[in-house]
């Protein structure tokens, strides 16, 4: 009965940090939403790191239990040396690799956006750029529409739509896939006159609360996705506006003149040397 227990004890705690993380789903997406309908932010700040917050948390967890277990298997039994060695070298290649990536998004440089393009062309405001400039801004602008396309065009935020999002975004059925593990088990327990039937009770109020705020924090996130698209449509037509201004304004090259200011310092430095 004490194996079962544990058993049942470690799915709870992995469900209840799942959980975490669809509450901070939904409450970064509905921040983000707010804060982008009430212009205060115009990029997203919280909701890209909702789900990785609970799961460093969880390799922290992890690391420190592996460390834990390998010391022990080292130092309380001797035999089990090697065993305990490939932990320990298991564990470091894992946390180096969490580092590494850590460090890859930290230093990584931000993707090309219409704000950008836009914030570089107000910048520029005043001068006169060349028409070359003019026409790099306008490739920019076609590679972020066409980077765009692929995206999700749909703005419905229905239950149909949200769940669609989950099945392509499978870390959003951990939670309740870990409620359906712990209602299974404790079903098992209760049947084996192992465990008390109010645990299967719990396991399915955990599964039921799993699945309605699933579907509540993926109709915020398609939500959100919304909002970001009509700020980025915002942005994209004041982009156009500022670069048809350059445009008309722009350095435009005049057809031969290369040609002619060649030929006219030639003729300068052939007369120099005559005198």
């Amino acid at each position: 009965m004490e194996s079962s227990w544990t058993a049942l004890t470690v799915v709870a705690a992995l469900w209840l940090i799942a959980f975490s993380a669809q509450l901070a789903d939904y409450a970064t997406a509905r921040f983000d939403d707010l804060r982008l309908a009430r212009g205060v932010r115009t990029r997203l700040r919280l909701h890209p790191v909702a789900w990785i917050v609970p799961t460093a948390g969880l390799g922290i967890v992890a690391l420190t239990i592996a460390a834990d277990w390998s010391t022990r298997l080292f130092f309380a039994e001797p035999a089990q040396a090697p065993a305990a060695i490939l932990i320990a070298l298991s564990t470091v290649v894992v946390a180096v690799t969490i580092v590494a990536i850590i460090a890859v998004v930290i230093v990584r440089p931000p993707a090309d956006s219409y704000r950008l393009v836009r914030d570089e062309l107000i910048e520029s405001a005043g001068l006169r750029i060349h028409q070359d400039q003019v026409e790099e801004f306008r490739a920019r602008v076609n590679a972020i529409d066409s980077a765009s396309r692929g995206r999700l065009n749909t703005d419905a935020t229905t239950i149909a739509a949200a769940l669609q999002l989950s099945v392509r975004t499978p870390y959003r059925l951990i939670a309740p896939v870990l409620a359906l593990v712990l209602v299974v088990a404790s079903a098992s327990e209760v049947a084996a006159e192992s465990s008390p039937g109010w645990a299967v009770v719990v396991a399915v109020l955990a599964l039921i609360a799993s699945c309605v705020i699933g579907v509540i924090a993926a109709q915020a996130s398609l939500g959100l996705r919304a909002s970001v698209r009509s700020t980025h449509d915002v942005y994209r037509g004041e982009l156009m506006g500022l670069i048809a201004d350059a445009e008309r304004s722009s350095k435009k090259r005049v057809a031969g003149l290369g040609d002619r200011v060649t030929r006219a310092l030639s003729i300068l430095r052939e007369q120099q040397e005559a005198e």
